[in-house]
C-alpha cells in the first residue's frame, strides 16, 4: 500500500512566497518614508505608489487602502520591536545597567534617525480613530510593561513590592514615550542628550531603596 502524503511545498511555492513578502515589504518601506515626510493625513496612495516604484495596480493587489497599509505597518513595527526586546529579561549582567543602556540606545537612535520619533507619534495618534491600530498598540503596551516589570524586579534586588514594580514600569514606559515626544517637537539642541538613561538610573535607585 502507498503512503499518504500531505501537501508538498515546492521550490516554486517558496519563490512565490518570498516574492510576495518582498513586495509587501517594499510597499511598507515606501509608506514609512511617505508617512514620515508628509504625515498620514497629508499622504495619498499615489504618493506611496510613486515612492514604491510599483504600479498602482500592484499596490492595490496587496492593500486596498491607505488605512490598511497603516494598520499593517503598525503591526509589523510593533512585532519587530517586541522580538528585539524578547530576550532582555534572560540576558546576563546587571538589570539596572541594562535598562539604562537600553534607554540611552533608544535616545541615540532618535537622534540618528530624525524621522523615527515623528513617525511613531503619527502612527500612535491614528489609534484614536482606527480600532485595529489601537488594539495593536494596547497589546504591545501590555507586553512592554511586563518586560519592564521583569527588568525592574531584577534590578531592585527584591527591595520593591509588586505594586511598586508595576508603578515603576508604567512610569518608565511614560518616560520613554515622553522622550520620543520631546525629540519630535523640541528643536533646540540639548546639552545632555543621553539624559534618559540617567533618569532610568534614578528610578532604579529609588526602587532599590525601598524597605
Amino acid at each position: 500500500m502507498g503512503t499518504a502524503r500531505g501537501p508538498q511545498t515546492t521550490g516554486s511555492d517558496e519563490r512565490n512566497a518570498a516574492r510576495l513578502s518582498a513586495r509587501r515589504a517594499q510597499i511598507l518601506d515606501a509608506a514609512t518614508s511617505v508617512f514620515a515626510r508628509l504625515g498620514y493625513h497629508g499622504s495619498r496612495m499615489d504618493d506611496i505608489v510613486q515612492a514604491s516604484g510599483l504600479s498602482k495596480g500592484a499596490i492595490y493587489w496587496y492593500f486596498k487602502s491607505k488605512e490598511e497599509i497603516a494598520v499593517e505597518l503598525v503591526r509589523q513595527l510593533l512585532h519587530d520591536e517586541e522580538q528585539s526586546l524578547a530576550g532582555e529579561p534572560a540576558a546576563g549582567g546587571d538589570a539596572g545597567a541594562r535598562l539604562s543602556a537600553m534607554a540611552d540606545d533608544f535616545s541615540r537612535s532618535l537622534r540618528e534617525n530624525p524621522s523615527r520619533a515623528p513617525l511613531a507619534l503619527e502612527l500612535l495618534s491614528l489609534g484614536q480613530r482606527i480600532p485595529a491600530i489601537k488594539k495593536h498598540f494596547t497589546d504591545y503596551h501590555e507586553t512592554y510593561v511586563a518586560l519592564l516589570s521583569d527588568l525592574l524586579r531584577a534590578a531592585s534586588g527584591g527591595a520593591a513590592s509588586t505594586q511598586q514594580i508595576r508603578a515603576g514600569a508604567l512610569a518608565l514606559a511614560a518616560m520613554v514615550d515622553g522622550w520620543a515626544l520631546h525629540e519630535a517637537l523640541i528643536t533646540t539642541p540639548s546639552g545632555h542628550r543621553d539624559g534618559l538613561g540617567e533618569a532610568v538610573g534614578i528610578l532604579v535607585a529609588g526602587l532599590r531603596s525601598q524597605v
